[in-house]
């Protein structure tokens, strides 16, 4: 067997599986708290197969091609998966949160920000579980589980994604390779940004470029200084956006010439003959992650730790970089892809990237949109 891929053999060896059957004794045993091994049974093997979970992502584009995975780990796990369209991660948790209250479970699985996924954790409605239970985490690159204050796995990365200055080539002939652009008053009333603090990381991306670093960051203060610095950019927005569908939109039929946008969506329409261009601006690009992330009321856990361990496989991210041109969550020596398919997902590679300080969304979440609504939205 090569590091690329794991046949369903050697998975079922490690599942302590046999033909059609799935057996996972070792993982029941090591599945969270006391109290959820035993709402997924005990200590005895467990057949799995003709098992069901719905799992969530992003809709569109996105849900669309995780849906086309899944009759492969269906074939190989006899574990049917239906496939759900969810919303931004700030509205899912809130979805999952009132769905646990109400005694609903609307996903198994769901694919959370990393802010997503500290909103999930504060709100206890994730299942946690023994890192022992997904023996293809050894691929991923570091920093890709995600564990609580006692040891157990609460997220596991799925895959990552760069925002990066994205323009329309028809209105713009030649597109900065610089954030400060967005201040530029030649674009007056032609950018688009997200609107929300927790995935626009418009802080960060205003404090790498102004104020030498994210270090101003660390306080209140300093979060205060760069909103203002921020707020300057506002005679040059003409389309805020929570849908990412909205801004592709209106940057595919030039009605905004430029903003920060998704690279991988950018690459995908610009291969469908979009007049679209993706530049990865030389003080980096945001680099964001999607962790999936396992329902605490789910009544399949060791399903669900079945799924989440194949999508971990090295040939899995590599096929899901080839499709959607996301940016893989395993460590790059473990798969097939060339340097110039990695480059073109990844453009010049996490090293380069502004990392978001996910920190000040946890910890200042209702201070900073208080804060974001009177500087940002504030006439």
């Amino acid at each position: 067997m090569t590091e690329s891929s794991i046949s369903r053999r050697e998975f079922l060896q490690r599942s302590g599986a046999a033909g059609a059957v799935l057996l996972l004794p070792g993982l029941l045993a090591a599945c969270g708290t006391a109290e959820e091994a035993t709402t997924t049974s005990a200590a005895g093997p467990i057949d799995l197969a003709g098992s069901k979970i719905k799992v969530g992502t992003y809709g569109g584009f996105f849900e669309e091609n995780f849906a086309a995975i899944y009759p492969d780990f269906t074939a190989e796990t006899g574990i049917e998966v239906e496939s759900i369209s969810q919303p931004t991660s700030e509205a899912w948790v809130v979805q999952l949160e009132q769905a646990a209250q109400a005694g609903a479970i609307p996903a198994d699985v769901s694919m959370l920000s990393v802010v997503g996924m500290l909103r999930a954790m504060k709100g206890d409605i994730l299942a946690g579980f023994d890192e022992a239970t997904l023996p293809n985490s050894q691929y991923l690159a570091p920093g890709f589980v995600r564990k609580d204050d006692s040891g157990l796995v609460k997220g596991v990365g799925a895959v990552s994604w760069y925002i990066t200055l994205v323009s329309n080539t028809d209105r713009v002939a030649e597109s900065p390779d610089t954030w400060t652009a967005l201040w530029d008053p030649q674009w007056a009333d032609s950018l688009t940004l997200l609107s929300q603090p927790g995935n626009a990381f418009l802080l960060e991306i205003t404090a790498v470029s102004f104020f030498g670093g994210k270090e101003i960051l660390a306080t209140q203060d300093g979060v205060e200084e760069v909103l203002a610095k921020l707020a300057e950019v506002k005679p040059n927005v003409k389309l805020w956006y929570r849908d990412e569908a909205t801004a592709q939109q209106a940057l595919n039929t030039g009605e905004v010439a430029m903003g920060q946008f998704y690279h991988d969506i950018t690459e995908y329409a610009a291969s469908q003959g979009e007049p679209l261009r993706s530049v990865f601006p030389k003080e980096g690009a945001i680099l964001d992650s999607g962790e999936w992330a396992i329902t605490k009321t789910t009544e399949n856990l060791a399903a669900c730790q079945v799924f989440i361990n194949w999508m971990c496989q090295p040939a899995v991210q590599a096929r899901l970089a080839r499709t959607l041109g996301t940016s893989p969550t395993v460590a790059k020596e473990h798969m097939d892809l060339t340097d110039e398919e990695y480059a073109s997902f990844s453009g010049p590679g996490p090293d380069a990237a502004i990392r978001p300080d996910y920190r000040i969304y946890a910890d200042w979440e209702d201070w900073i949109n208080q804060k974001w609504t009177e500087q940002i939205f504030s006439e």
